[in-house]
Protein backbone atom coordinates (compact mmCIF):
# COMPACT_ATOMS: atom_id res chain seq x y z
CA UNK A 1 0.00 0.00 0.00
CA UNK A 2 1.02 3.52 -0.83
CA UNK A 3 0.67 6.04 2.20
CA UNK A 4 -2.61 7.38 0.51
CA UNK A 5 -4.12 3.96 -0.07
CA UNK A 6 -3.35 2.94 3.69
CA UNK A 7 -5.07 6.50 5.30
CA UNK A 8 -8.15 5.64 2.51
CA UNK A 9 -7.99 1.90 3.26
CA UNK A 10 -8.33 2.60 6.88
CA UNK A 11 -11.01 5.28 6.56
CA UNK A 12 -12.77 3.07 4.29
CA UNK A 13 -12.76 -0.64 4.77
CA UNK A 14 -14.90 -1.27 1.52
CA UNK A 15 -11.57 0.20 -0.84
CA UNK A 16 -8.82 -2.02 1.31
CA UNK A 17 -10.85 -5.15 0.51
CA UNK A 18 -11.02 -3.87 -3.24
CA UNK A 19 -7.15 -2.85 -3.01
CA UNK A 20 -6.37 -6.48 -1.76
CA UNK A 21 -8.59 -8.53 -3.88
CA UNK A 22 -6.99 -6.43 -6.95
CA UNK A 23 -2.93 -6.73 -5.54
CA UNK A 24 -3.55 -10.45 -4.00
CA UNK A 25 -0.74 -12.70 -5.07
CA UNK A 26 -1.30 -15.21 -6.86
CA UNK A 27 0.26 -19.06 -5.71
CA UNK A 28 2.65 -20.91 -7.60
CA UNK A 29 -0.05 -23.42 -8.63
CA UNK A 30 -2.02 -20.78 -10.32
CA UNK A 31 0.42 -18.63 -11.75
CA UNK A 32 2.13 -22.02 -13.17
CA UNK A 33 -1.74 -23.16 -14.33
CA UNK A 34 -2.07 -19.33 -16.17
CA UNK A 35 1.09 -19.60 -17.95
CA UNK A 36 0.27 -23.55 -19.37
CA UNK A 37 -2.85 -22.29 -20.30
CA UNK A 38 -1.34 -19.12 -22.39
CA UNK A 39 0.97 -21.43 -23.68
CA UNK A 40 -1.57 -23.80 -24.74
CA UNK A 41 -3.84 -20.87 -26.27
CA UNK A 42 -0.82 -19.47 -28.12
CA UNK A 43 0.36 -22.75 -29.77
CA UNK A 44 -3.21 -23.88 -30.54
CA UNK A 45 -3.35 -20.43 -32.07
CA UNK A 46 -0.09 -20.92 -34.76
CA UNK A 47 -0.85 -24.31 -35.90
CA UNK A 48 -4.65 -23.90 -36.46
CA UNK A 49 -4.06 -20.73 -38.67
CA UNK A 50 -2.26 -19.81 -41.77
CA UNK A 51 0.90 -17.19 -41.41
CA UNK A 52 -0.85 -14.29 -43.02
CA UNK A 53 -3.57 -13.78 -40.29
CA UNK A 54 -1.04 -13.16 -37.73
CA UNK A 55 0.37 -9.66 -39.79
CA UNK A 56 -2.43 -7.41 -38.64
CA UNK A 57 0.07 -4.80 -38.05
CA UNK A 58 1.49 -4.27 -41.60
CA UNK A 59 -2.27 -5.80 -43.16
CA UNK A 60 -4.86 -5.00 -40.29
CA UNK A 61 -7.59 -6.04 -43.05
CA UNK A 62 -6.39 -9.82 -42.58
CA UNK A 63 -6.87 -10.28 -39.20
CA UNK A 64 -10.22 -11.97 -38.40
CA UNK A 65 -12.79 -11.68 -36.06
CA UNK A 66 -12.06 -14.64 -34.37
CA UNK A 67 -8.30 -14.38 -33.53
CA UNK A 68 -9.67 -10.59 -32.47
CA UNK A 69 -11.78 -11.91 -29.66
CA UNK A 70 -9.00 -14.62 -28.70
CA UNK A 71 -6.77 -11.95 -27.94
CA UNK A 72 -8.66 -9.63 -25.95
CA UNK A 73 -9.58 -12.67 -24.05
CA UNK A 74 -5.55 -13.51 -23.18
CA UNK A 75 -5.22 -9.84 -22.32
CA UNK A 76 -6.26 -10.83 -18.86
CA UNK A 77 -4.45 -14.02 -18.28
CA UNK A 78 -1.03 -12.21 -20.13
CA UNK A 79 -1.95 -9.51 -17.78
CA UNK A 80 -1.95 -11.14 -14.78
CA UNK A 81 1.55 -13.26 -16.06
CA UNK A 82 3.34 -9.45 -16.51
CA UNK A 83 1.76 -8.58 -12.69
CA UNK A 84 3.96 -11.97 -11.68
CA UNK A 85 6.53 -10.78 -13.17
CA UNK A 86 6.81 -7.39 -11.51
CA UNK A 87 6.15 -9.39 -8.17
CA UNK A 88 9.44 -10.76 -8.82
CA UNK A 89 11.25 -8.47 -9.33
CA UNK A 90 10.78 -6.36 -6.20
CA UNK A 91 11.81 -9.49 -4.18
CA UNK A 92 15.19 -10.20 -2.19
CA UNK A 93 17.19 -12.89 -3.56
CA UNK A 94 16.46 -15.88 -1.63
CA UNK A 95 12.52 -14.74 -1.59
CA UNK A 96 12.88 -14.93 -5.56
CA UNK A 97 14.60 -18.78 -5.41
CA UNK A 98 12.24 -19.95 -3.40
CA UNK A 99 9.68 -18.80 -5.30
CA UNK A 100 11.48 -20.27 -8.56
CA UNK A 101 12.22 -23.20 -7.30
CA UNK A 102 7.83 -23.36 -6.29
CA UNK A 103 7.05 -22.04 -9.90
CA UNK A 104 8.85 -25.07 -11.38
CA UNK A 105 7.70 -27.60 -9.22
CA UNK A 106 4.23 -26.28 -10.02
CA UNK A 107 4.59 -26.07 -13.75
CA UNK A 108 5.91 -29.25 -13.85
CA UNK A 109 2.49 -31.08 -11.58
CA UNK A 110 0.53 -28.57 -14.44
CA UNK A 111 1.77 -29.97 -17.56
CA UNK A 112 1.24 -33.43 -15.73
CA UNK A 113 -2.38 -33.02 -14.93
CA UNK A 114 -2.66 -31.19 -18.65
CA UNK A 115 -1.71 -34.72 -20.00
CA UNK A 116 -5.10 -36.15 -19.13
CA UNK A 117 -8.31 -34.14 -20.99
CA UNK A 118 -10.93 -34.09 -18.20
CA UNK A 119 -7.77 -32.28 -15.83
CA UNK A 120 -6.75 -29.89 -18.53
CA UNK A 121 -10.49 -28.95 -19.11
CA UNK A 122 -10.91 -28.51 -15.17
CA UNK A 123 -7.50 -26.62 -15.34
CA UNK A 124 -8.63 -24.29 -18.45
CA UNK A 125 -12.08 -23.42 -16.49
CA UNK A 126 -10.23 -22.60 -13.63
CA UNK A 127 -8.41 -20.08 -15.02
CA UNK A 128 -11.31 -18.66 -17.35
CA UNK A 129 -13.27 -18.46 -14.10
CA UNK A 130 -10.55 -15.85 -12.77
CA UNK A 131 -11.50 -13.83 -15.38
CA UNK A 132 -13.98 -10.66 -14.34
CA UNK A 133 -17.20 -10.53 -15.00
CA UNK A 134 -18.49 -9.28 -18.09
CA UNK A 135 -21.07 -5.64 -17.29
CA UNK A 136 -24.55 -6.98 -18.58
CA UNK A 137 -26.33 -4.47 -20.98
CA UNK A 138 -29.69 -5.76 -20.72
CA UNK A 139 -32.29 -8.16 -19.12
CA UNK A 140 -30.66 -11.81 -19.31
CA UNK A 141 -32.69 -14.45 -20.83
CA UNK A 142 -32.33 -18.57 -19.35
CA UNK A 143 -32.71 -20.91 -21.93
CA UNK A 144 -32.54 -24.58 -21.26
CA UNK A 145 -32.17 -27.21 -23.34
CA UNK A 146 -35.88 -29.91 -23.15
CA UNK A 147 -33.93 -32.77 -23.57
CA UNK A 148 -31.52 -32.58 -20.94
CA UNK A 149 -31.89 -34.07 -17.75
CA UNK A 150 -29.56 -33.10 -15.55
CA UNK A 151 -26.92 -30.34 -15.53
CA UNK A 152 -23.74 -31.19 -18.07
CA UNK A 153 -26.12 -33.86 -19.52
CA UNK A 154 -25.35 -32.71 -23.27
CA UNK A 155 -21.25 -33.33 -22.16
CA UNK A 156 -19.26 -35.39 -23.97
CA UNK A 157 -18.35 -38.29 -21.28
CA UNK A 158 -14.61 -39.67 -22.17
CA UNK A 159 -14.65 -43.35 -21.38
CA UNK A 160 -11.50 -45.43 -20.89
CA UNK A 161 -10.39 -48.23 -23.15
CA UNK A 162 -12.68 -51.72 -22.68
CA UNK A 163 -9.85 -53.33 -21.33
CA UNK A 164 -10.48 -50.88 -18.25
CA UNK A 165 -13.56 -52.42 -17.12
Amino acid sequence: FGSSQLQCSLQRPEFALATCKQTRAMDAFTAANVQAFVAQRTEKGLRGMPSTTFRSTSLPGLRQGSSDMSATKRDFERQKLSEQRRRRGFMMFLDRMETDAQHKAALKQVSDLRQNPEHRRVLDAAVTRMRPEPSQQGPVVAVHNSKSLYSGHERKLNWAPLECY
